[in-house]
């Protein structure tokens, strides 16, 4: 989960789009190739996530920020017209729990590089470009483990639950890296008179490496001391946009087609000498692909966009303990199995205002997205000494929406941009179906308050030319 939480820190608002099928893709357009300038701009940006108080005292908190610098150069001087666009951010994310009655706190802490450049060329009505992102984070997050879990069942303390924490300690540290490497084709090409075809097809790879050090104790004296799990896992991502638009309307409907596929190894590093144990711990592998259709208008001055999209998603894993320890001469060790696999189907409605335009722009942006995901998960575990096990056979189902308001406000003065946005994110889940899942813990808390989901940045931009 640690790993988890610092893959989505840095990308929320992305990985919600991409559950609603509504992947982000950027890419130059005929408009930005329209006019010659040369632009740098400057923002900084404020992300909060989720902030949860209990009793008056801060308990959870995921918060982030960035700061980005982005040149703009185009040349459109001539009928033929070329320019680029390179964007630098340094961004950091920090999760925090230590003050919440959690069995695990945690101080996670991600601080990352993002490389982005665009290349594009053309004419009136035609372009080609190229995009090239590179994207490096780095990790850390010491654990601490407060309470391992007990069983009414004594059989399973006994042989299972009451060796964790000799075998892995209280005190874990992670720490990992994520390296991303995008490469990305668009172009724009004239169909007949009055009709542009736009293509945009996207690849992207992520590698992760991460890994958590622990002490061991156990009964197991080869197996005792330092040692670690480490996860080598890489994920890859692929979309492809069409769409169509006529210059002399604004009706543009779009088709985006997306595949995923990620697979995760966990290895343990044994000890010189030490054949006892497992080298291998286990493997997930994980693939979702579908698409999604939108179409987009303009009434007077609202512009409005509204799609629907369809997913199926699937997961298999096979997961064993290390070595825990030996009672008389057998060692202890346990594994299980999960399957997950289901769809998805998504709607999303959105729409931007021009409220104010006289010397300062305000604009308002409000967005509606929901899905439906019906998913069977499959589990069986495999536990040693006649411990009793009942097997996973559950649906789970649950709609997912989101509300957005986002309100930007600019203000032009001699070739200096001052633009400020605030955005506000409502998401809420409900579940369907009556399994045994259990995501919100136990207890209710009247004195628990939530907030989060808001964005702030704020951007200054200047024309050199």
């Amino acid at each position: 989960m640690v790993f988890i939480s610092a893959s989505l820190a840095q990308d929320f608002y992305e990985f919600l789009n991409n559950a609603f099928d509504q992947p982000t893709l950027t890419r130059m357009n005929l408009a930005d190739l329209s006019q010659t300038q040369l632009k740098l701009s400057s923002a900084y940006i404020y992300q909060d996530y989720f902030r949860e108080r209990i009793s008056g005292e801060s308990t959870q908190s995921l918060f982030g920020g960035g700061v980005t610098v982005n040149l703009h150069a185009i040349n459109a001087r001539r009928s033929f017209k070329y320019g680029a666009i390179f964007k630098i951010q340094e961004q950091h994310e920090n999760y925090s729990n230590l003050n919440s009655g959690l069995f695990i706190n945690t101080d996670c802490l991600n601080e990352g590089r993002d490389l982005d450049l665009q290349l594009a060329l053309g004419n009136e009505r035609m372009l080609w470009g190229l995009r090239i992102d590179q994207r490096s984070t780095i990790f850390t997050a010491p654990l601490l483990i407060n309470e391992y879990p007990e069983s009414e069942d004594s059989q399973m303390n006994s042989y299972f639950l009451d060796w964790l924490e000799p075998s892995f300690g209280n005190e874990l540290d992670a720490h990992g890296k994520f390296d991303l490497t995008g490469l990305q084709t668009f172009t724009s090409l004239p169909l007949g008179s009055n009709l542009i075809l736009n293509l945009n097809y996207r690849v992207s790879e992520t590698t992760f490496a991460p890994n958590v050090e622990y002490l061991n104790s156990s009964n197991i004296d080869e197996l005792r001391g330092d040692r670690q799990m480490v996860f080598d896992g890489a994920n890859v991502n692929q979309f492809l946009e069409i769409s169509l638009e006529n210059p002399l309307r604004s009706f543009k409907p779009t088709l985006t087609l997306q595949k995923n596929n990620a697979d995760l190894t966990i290895e343990n590093p044994l000890p010189e000498g030490v054949i006892d144990d497992f080298p291998e711990l286990g493997w997930l592998d994980f693939s979702r692909g579908g698409g999604a259709f939108s179409i987009e208008n303009q009434l007077q001055n609202l512009d409005l966009k509204l799609g629907v999209g369809y997913s199926q998603w699937e997961a298999n894993t096979e997961m064993t303990t290390p070595v825990l320890g030996r009672y008389w001469f057998f060692p202890i060790a346990h594994a299980a199995q999960l399957h997950i696999s289901g769809k998805s189907i998504s709607q999303h409605l959105s729409l931007r205002r021009e409220l104010i335009h006289r010397g300062i722009s305000v604009d308002l942006n409000a967005g509606y997205q929901h899905a439906y995901f019906d998913f069977m998960v499959r589990g069986e575990a495999e536990l040693e000494f006649n411990i009793r096990s009942v097997p996973i056979h559950d649906p789970l189902q649950f709609h997912l929406h989101t509300i957005s308001i986002g309100v930007p406000i600019s203000y032009t003065f001699n070739s200096f941009t001052l633009h400020y946005e605030i955005n506000q994110v409502i998401p809420w889940l409900k579940r369907m179906d009556d399994s045994a899942f259990n995501f919100q813990g136990e207890g209710y808390q009247p004195d628990r308050k939530v907030r989060g989901g808001g964005q702030h940045m704020i951007e200054l931009s200047y024309k050199l030319s």
